[in-house]
């Protein structure tokens, strides 16, 4: 399709990726959903990170859907899920019910993931469809951030208010259906030879678990943390929303960097991770350490990526490089899944109860990441090396 649709449509399409990222919207509200379930730390992260499960499944069943019913109605119904998926526990706060709820919620947007990039590509060409690529990422980290902001407003009457964020998912979905086309094409099905792949993408797809699962464990453990120290007054919600924003702003600033410092600017932000990791670590009753770590950790996944996604093409062939980048964001969601899992084992490890405890331990993972990232682009690893 050509560049005749309205503006309308453009908007329409590009509303869509507000939700994406909804999952972390009620990470805010951890402190106060823990004592009221009364659950132990370990479940009431997994409630944050539950949805990365059903994201990964319908990630993969996306494409044959959209096929069958096109990609217009498979959008919608991956909306519609996520909406009612997300405020179930508005009218009933018992764990199996939330841990449910997360999971449709996980469902809806794993749905729509992949089809919020291609229905893009299908609806627009040259200037017009790169500008609403960019445009769509920043939509992302938007909706993240208006989502979190307005949690911690809602936690205000309640903690189960907070999941009526998730209700914006009706009105979006209504604009994409009054406004936005159905596109014609449909995501093209996996190649029927037998794709081989570098390990490099395999390395990748490692390096991306690793990344989002530290990431993530940051945000998960922030609130906690924060009300350890502030106590449960504080409402870490404010602090949290900020987070995408810095990633907007770590984002725009990429491109300049990548120009002058090419892959060394992965290895800044990987020093960036270790040292937020650190000063998590360290904090102890120091809200501002606390803060400094959290707000530098928003710089690496901005950077790390754009640089791995330009790199990919020579990393494989026109057959694989879907496959390639469908296993990478799959990795993403297992990172994200497995973030409360990996800080629970490694204080079961550590002997600790300590909340900061599993940081030391992803600080020397990052840094071995970091000389092994040294390594492959001092041509020391071939077998990682960009062809």
């Amino acid at each position: 399709m050509t560049n005749k649709h309205t503006f309308a449509a453009g908007i329409g399409v590009l509303t869509i990726s507000m939700m994406l990222t909804s999952s972390q919207a009620i990470n805010g509200v951890i402190p106060q959903m823990r004592a009221a379930l009364h659950i132990t730390q370990a479940q009431s992260e997994l409630l944050s990170t539950a949805p990365s499960i059903t994201v990964i499944l319908f990630i993969l069943l996306s494409s044959y859907l959209a096929k069958q019913i096109g990609m217009k109605k498979t959008i919608l119904a991956g909306m519609l899920l996520a909406g009612i998926g997300g405020i179930l526990p508005i009218f009933s706060a018992q764990f199996i019910t939330v841990l449910a709820s997360r999971m449709i919620l996980g469902a809806g947007l794993g749905l729509y993931n992949a089809l919020a990039v291609s229905y893009i590509s299908a609806l627009f060409t040259g200037n017009t469809r790169a500008t609403l690529l960019g445009v769509r990422n920043s939509m992302e980290l938007i909706g993240q951030t208006v989502l979190i902001f307005a949690a911690g407003l809602l936690l205000n009457i309640s903690w189960t208010f907070s999941f009526a964020v998730y209700a914006l998912a009706f009105p979006i979905a209504l604009l994409f259906y009054a406004k936005v086309p159905e596109a014609q094409n449909t995501p093209k099905t996996a190649p029927k030879v037998k794709a081989k792949l570098q390990p490099a993408v395999y390395a990748l797809v490692l390096f991306a678990i690793i990344m989002v699962m530290i990431s993530n464990a940051i945000s998960v453990r922030f609130a906690s943390i924060a009300a350890q120290i502030g106590g449960n007054q504080l409402n870490p919600s404010n602090y949290l929303a900020l987070m995408p924003v810095l990633g907007i702003i770590a984002g725009l600033t990429f491109g300049g960097v990548y120009k002058h410092l090419k892959q060394t600017t992965m290895h800044i932000a990987m020093t960036c991770f270790i040292i937020a990791n650190v000063l998590i670590a360290i904090s102890g009753h120091s809200l501002p350490v606390l803060l400094a770590g959290l707000f530098l950790s928003s710089i690496p996944c901005a950077w790390c990526f754009p640089v791995i996604f330009n790199q990919l093409d020579r990393l494989t062939t026109k057959n694989t490089v879907n496959l390639a980048t469908g296993l990478i964001f799959v990795g993403c969601n297992i990172g994200n899944f497995l973030a409360p899992i990996a800080m629970q084992v490694t204080q079961t490890l550590m002997g600790s109860t300590s909340l900061t405890g599993p940081f030391y331990v992803f600080a020397g993972i990052l840094a071995i990441l970091l000389l092994l990232s040294i390594a492959v682009s001092r041509g020391k690893l071939p077998l990682l090396k960009a062809a």
